[in-house]
């Protein structure tokens, strides 16, 4: 056989084995597709039976992101602490995890857990100020509320890699149309992977919060989104990221743990009976 015809039936070979391929993983699509969306009538069923409208386009498809433990990031809480108070602040190490540090601007205190506190005259330019400090260590951008003369709060949900972290936020204050304390989580940037159970999907965390309901009568008429974020958890060793479904109704936002099944309001955990 020369090498001309061997050449055109190894390729005509390849093309059969990539034309299989493509056939087997469309073939699995679509088996994938009808299951979701079988999935998703049942759901929609199940909640209509119970006096629950459920919109099926609220379904989120997305694979919930892995568990991470933090690492405390003492590199980011000093550049956070001279956003704060202004360049090259002292620095003292209280014990217990506290660390303290004082600028021309005030003084702030960073704890172990990524909490964090300051006070002092930290701006008079509080919308620019507030917008560079969550666009810098990665959180939303803030919600304002101010009163008639101009005294109130900025606040802002913590991101973790773009998604964010519900119950982690950063809060201003303003007085006399300047900053004079902020406070929350500061989150590091970066954490290793965790190990974990395989974590519910959007039908799953559905179907723990329409148990939560029945067992505790929550009140709530429609459910119009389905959202992934993360939960800190800060009670072991080493503060964490959980992922969990964001659940949003008509009444109020809950949040399924993505691992435990467990149900939240605002991070207070719904009880049943």
């Amino acid at each position: 056989m020369d090498r001309f015809r061997l050449k055109n039936i190894i390729i005509l070979i390849l093309v059969l084995v990539n034309a299989f391929l493509l056939g087997s993983m469309a073939q699995r699509r679509g088996a994938e597709q009808e299951a979701f969306r079988r999935t998703v009538e049942q759901l929609v069923a199940l909640f209509a039976g119970d006096g629950m409208a459920l919109d099926a386009h609220a379904i989120s498809r997305e694979t919930p992101p892995g568990g991470v433990t933090l690492a405390r990031d003492t590199a980011l809480e000093e550049r956070a602490a001279a956003f704060l108070l202004g360049k090259a602040p002292a620095f003292s190490d209280q014990g217990g995890g506290i660390l303290h540090y004082a600028g021309p601007a005030g003084e702030a205190f960073f704890r172990s857990g990524g909490g964090f506190e300051a006070t002092g005259l930290l701006s008079e330019d509080p919308e620019d100020f507030c917008r560079d400090f969550c666009r810098t260590f990665s959180y939303e951008a803030p919600a304002v509320r101010l009163d008639e003369n101009g005294d109130g709060v900025f606040s802002a949900v913590c991101l973790y890699g773009g998604v964010p972290v519900f119950n982690a936020t950063v809060t201003f204050t303003v007085e006399g149309g300047r900053v004079t304390a902020a406070g929350g989580t500061l989150l590091p940037k970066s954490g290793t992977p965790a190990p974990g159970e395989e974590p519910l999907s959007a039908a799953g965390a559905l179907a723990a919060f329409q148990q939560m309901r029945r067992e505790s009568v929550a009140v709530a008429s429609a459910v119009t989104d389905t959202r992934l974020c993360y939960e800190l958890q800060s009670g072991g060793a080493a503060p964490s990221l959980a992922p969990v479904w964001r659940i949003v109704t008509d009444t109020g936002d809950y949040y399924v743990n993505c691992y435990t099944g467990a149900v939240s309001v605002g991070g207070r955990t719904e009880a049943a009976g």
